[in-house]
């Protein structure tokens, strides 16, 4: 990871060396550059098979593509850890009314509808008074690195 001139940030969080944890670059939105409070908000999926994995990852890539005009976004890391069959979302929003209006999302809302039953969702959320990207990703490594229920 790697802070510009302007004091944001780019590039891969600071993944432990050896904990087989993958991530996509930072996807700055419309709100990148904030460091005012913030709400990190951490989803973590479970499922029982290679294929549902790689479906509801590719999906995770799709909603990405949205993420430049996701109003109150910060920014987002996709995140997976592959020889467990999990992976989710570090994303950092200006509030939690933003981050409410993401999940009443109708993509959103119909993802999670299809999904139901298929996989196990977990989520956590937190207030940060300032936003540190390497503060935010190492809170939220530490539910990744805990071993979901097989």
């Amino acid at each position: 990871m790697t802070t510009t001139s302007l004091g944001t940030w780019t590039g891969q969080p600071p993944i432990t060396a050896g904990s087989g944890i993958l991530s996509t670059d930072w996807l700055p939105g419309p709100s990148h550059g904030t460091h005012s409070p913030v709400v990190v908000s951490f989803t973590d999926f479970h499922s029982d098979s290679e294929e549902d994995w790689q479906q509801i990852a590719a999906l995770g890539m799709e909603l990405a593509e949205s993420w430049p005009i996701m109003r109150g976004a910060v920014g987002l890391w996709l995140w997976g850890k592959h020889v467990e069959l999990r992976g989710g979302s570090l994303s950092i929003w200006d509030s939690h009314a933003d981050l409410r209006r993401f999940i009443r999302w109708p993509v959103h809302v119909a993802i999670m509808k299809n999904w139901r039953g298929r996989i196990r969702v977990r989520s956590a959320s937190w207030d940060d008074e300032r936003f540190v990207p390497p503060q935010a990703w190492l809170r939220a490594e530490t539910h990744i690195r805990t071993p979901r229920d097989m």
